[in-house]
């Protein structure tokens, strides 16, 4: 009697020991496996509000994933002072690898590389920077699981993403919350060189569209100027088969 008993305490203990617990790395490997789709478009209104001024853009958003990257490309339509305006991005699964992105300024009829402390800058003037709007692969950070918090009432997981090459990003690290039911981000917290949270991104508008668990709306504020961006996403489309040539330098003047 006593032995079965040691040995049914030994299996509870082995199931709730802390080995058993799902880890940081996990989480954000749940996360990054939630899009199952080759390639995506989708039409975005970007918002800006800085004080009572408010700023409004539209743009459509393709992306697509290869081998050794994804590569996303956005046109801007409106309004008149940004249209024609195009951004490239390759975003590389090699964590040593400088991510790629480009600028097609129709003013100018020049296609810019945007590199350096310029991937750090402000996307189009808006509270999300350059860097932001790449992909981030998981190699990229280093991922541990600080806690567990229920967030707008559903129960997430807390994992803090420290960057493995604190160079390439203006961010010392990033708290993000992670909703254990569909595995989306539910909130981002961005920590500058002091270690000081300085800009938060809220999630929000989860669809399941194509069987693929989508957020639609993205709120991005920088508390110490007072401002925020709002991303509304619509007319999402998964696996549309993009030809690979619009993911090219050349085809941004289009």
């Amino acid at each position: 009697m006593f032995k079965k008993m040691f040995m049914v305490i030994m299996m509870v203990m082995a199931f709730s020991s802390p080995a058993a617990a799902i880890t940081g790395q996990e989480v954000a490997e749940r996360m990054d496996a939630v899009d199952v789709s080759k390639c995506g478009q989708m039409d975005v209104v970007m918002v800006i509000s800085r004080g009572e001024q408010k700023m409004a853009r539209a743009m459509t958003v393709r992306k697509k994933k290869f081998d050794d990257s994804e590569k996303q490309v956005i046109h801007f339509a409106r309004p008149a002072d940004v249209r024609g305006t195009s951004y490239l991005t390759w975003s590389y699964k090699d964590v040593g690898m400088e991510d790629d992105m480009w600028v097609y300024m129709p003013s100018e009829s020049l296609v810019r590389r945007i590199s350096g402390g310029g991937k750090k800058g402000p996307f189009m003037r808006s509270d999300y920077a350059n860097e932001d709007i790449s992909r981030r692969e998981v190699v990229d950070d280093k991922h541990t699981l600080v806690g567990e918090e229920n967030l707008f009432g559903v129960d997430c997981y807390v994992v803090e993403m420290v960057p493995v090459l604190p160079a390439k990003t203006n961010y010392t690290k990033r708290l993000v919350w992670i909703r254990k039911d569909i595995w989306l981000p539910a909130k981002i917290e961005y920590y500058n060189k002091k270690n000081a949270m300085f800009k938060e991104l809220l999630y929000g508008g989860y669809k399941k569209i194509q069987g693929i668990w989508t957020t639609t709306r993205q709120k991005m504020t920088t508390p110490a100027r007072g401002t925020e961006t709002i991303m509304e996403y619509r007319n999402v489309e998964y696996n549309t088969g993009l030809d690979d040539a619009i993911f090219q330098q050349t085809d941004l003047k289009r």
